[in-house]
């Protein structure tokens, strides 16, 4: 780990962040927004999938994936830009290491869901009920990145493992 940290210290995109030291303000907002359209457009597309809003169309709701999808984007770029900035504060601690390993499962239920779930969205109509396994899906999904937003809280309260 220390040979990580010592690699991420003397790159240049952490001298300039160091210089720059206003840059973490920002990536603050970033990630805050990011947080917005990632969290908020998952909420009604999981929420729906596991039976609620059913007056919204199958079709209305999954048109908020590219929102989602952006709102990832920021956070995945801001949230690696404050690791350049202070990789022995992130890297060690154990709240940012359980936050990675939920983004990683998140991620693998994504996949399911683009290899089991989208490609039968066109079959459901706007009221039908989504099969046990895309609910299950859903729920997995809200956990995990829920869990995902509270251990990026605890980093700047727990230590490292």
């Amino acid at each position: 780990m220390e040979s990580l940290i010592i690699w991420f210290e003397s790159s240049p995109t952490h001298s300039w962040m160091i210089e720059h030291n206003w840059i973490t303000l920002v990536l603050e907002i970033i990630h805050f927004f990011g947080l917005c359209f990632l969290l908020g457009g998952l909420l009604v597309i999981d929420l729906r999938m596991i039976g609620c809003f059913k007056s919204i169309s199958v079709k209305a709701i999954h048109a908020l994936l590219p929102m989602v999808v952006f709102g990832f984007g920021l956070n995945l770029v801001s949230g690696v830009l404050f690791v350049f900035y202070d990789p022995a504060r992130y890297l060690v601690n154990i709240g940012f290491q359980i936050k990675m390993f939920l983004v990683i499962l998140a991620g693998l239920n994504a996949i399911l869901y683009y290899w089991k779930i989208h490609p039968n969205l066109q079959l459901w109509s706007g009221n039908d009920e989504f099969p046990v396994f895309a609910k299950v899906v859903a729920a997995a999904s809200l956990l995990l990145w829920y869990g995902v937003l509270s251990c990026g809280r605890f980093i700047p309260y727990v230590g490292t493992g």
